[in-house]
């Protein structure tokens, strides 16, 4: 009776033995899959041993397209609501550290050189000899990085309505706030709208023409809404110097034509110069982003930008160049039908690229060449 017990738990042994590496199998890709997870949390492997961890996932909402973008993240380093908005920071295992201001998307390391390279390099590539910059918003400093590449340069005067954004950015995105050290830039935390209307700055009194370029990062909701307006822009106007550009990020052309359309109306009422530039940003709607250019003296197509310039200065970039700056104002056809002016290639290589008509396109006479 006794030899047959051991019979049993022998075999017993055996059989546990043979099937404990399919269980160890099974039990591991349930812990890792979804189901396992707590409602709401993505699983996601651990830094150390590859281990699953529970981590909300960032969500970001389009109320336009009525979709959502899920980011898988590993953590959510920092969140503070601050009086104007909620800044928060994500640790994401693709695109690095994320910066969301109210839920919407600001930055990632991953992608954020498209952006701020475009919105500067474009504008500064026409003003070889500017002196003065004023930098509206952009806390993450990705503006202030590109800007103080440029040697020329004597006097950046940031504005920014909240400093928690640029401490954010000290302490999690150093690589866009190395700029900060620079004696030439000068960090005001105050309202723009405020700021510009009173044309006030703690060390130089500001009269018209004090800059040769102003340059817009700002998010496009809450506390940036009265940056919106013609009244703003006007303000803007008056502080540019006579060859002066004013730039500033719109929208997703394809998603947001409305606004686009709307802004480049109401920038040609103001300027003799009111173009869209765009970008490819991977990680805003659509992938497609885009900018306003406006100026009384500078075109983008013919006004010739000083390419020796500029590329003495031996300016390092990742995304922008002579060939993306005159391709970032090309745009597509249903494009160009709802904006108000659209730069034609020709115009800068006309053996190049013939002249053609677009039928319904505004401001375009089907006409002969001549007439433009």
């Amino acid at each position: 009776m006794a030899r047959g017990v051991k019979l049993r738990l022998h075999w017993r042994r055996l059989a546990l033995a043979a099937i404990a590496p399919f269980v160890l199998y099974f039990a591991v890709r349930y812990a890792r899959s979804p189901a396992a997870c707590p409602r709401g949390f993505l699983c996601v492997p651990n830094a150390v041993g590859g281990s699953p961890s529970a981590a909300r996932p960032y969500v970001e909402f389009s109320e336009v397209t009525s979709t959502a973008t899920v980011y898988r993240v590993s953590s959510l380093v920092k969140s503070v609501q601050t009086p104007y908005q909620l800044v928060q920071v994500y640790d994401t295992l693709f695109f690095g550290k994320i910066l969301t201001i109210d839920g919407a998307l600001m930055i990632t390391e991953r992608d954020e050189m498209n952006y701020h390279e475009t919105l500067v390099h474009t504008v500064m590539a026409y003003l070889p000899e500017a002196k003065r910059v004023l930098v509206i918003g952009g806390g993450d400093g990705g503006t202030v990085t590109q800007l103080v590449k440029h040697p020329n340069l004597v006097q950046i005067v940031w504005c920014e309505i909240d400093d928690v954004v640029v401490q954010f950015a000290r302490e999690f995105f150093p690589r866009q706030t190395k700029a900060l050290q620079d004696p030439r830039v000068r960090l005001v935390v105050q309202n723009a709208a405020s700021f510009v209307q009173e044309a006030q700055y703690p060390i130089a009194q500001l009269n018209n023409g004090t800059f040769d370029a102003i340059l817009i990062d700002s998010t496009d909701f809450n506390a940036a809404e009265p940056l919106f307006s013609t009244a703003f822009y006007n303000d803007c106007k008056h502080l540019l110097s006579p060859k002066g550009i004013l730039a500033f990020n719109l929208d997703s052309p394809q998603w947001g034509q409305v606004r686009v359309a709307t802004a480049s109306e109401q920038m040609s009422r103001l300027f003799r110069n009111a173009y869209i530039f765009q970008v490819y940003q991977p990680t805003y709607a659509s992938g497609h982003y885009s900018f306003m250019f406006a100026s009384d003296e500078v075109h983008p197509f013919r006004t010739k930008p000083d390419w020796t310039a500029f590329l003495r200065k031996r300016i390092v970039t990742s995304y922008y160049n002579p060939d993306v700056h005159y391709a970032s104002f090309l745009l597509a056809t249903q494009l160009q039908t709802v904006l108000h002016g659209v730069p034609r290639l020709h115009q800068v290589a006309p053996d190049i690229f013939p002249y053609y008509d677009v039928p319904g396109v505004l401001g375009w006479p089907v006409a002969t060449r001549e007439s433009t």
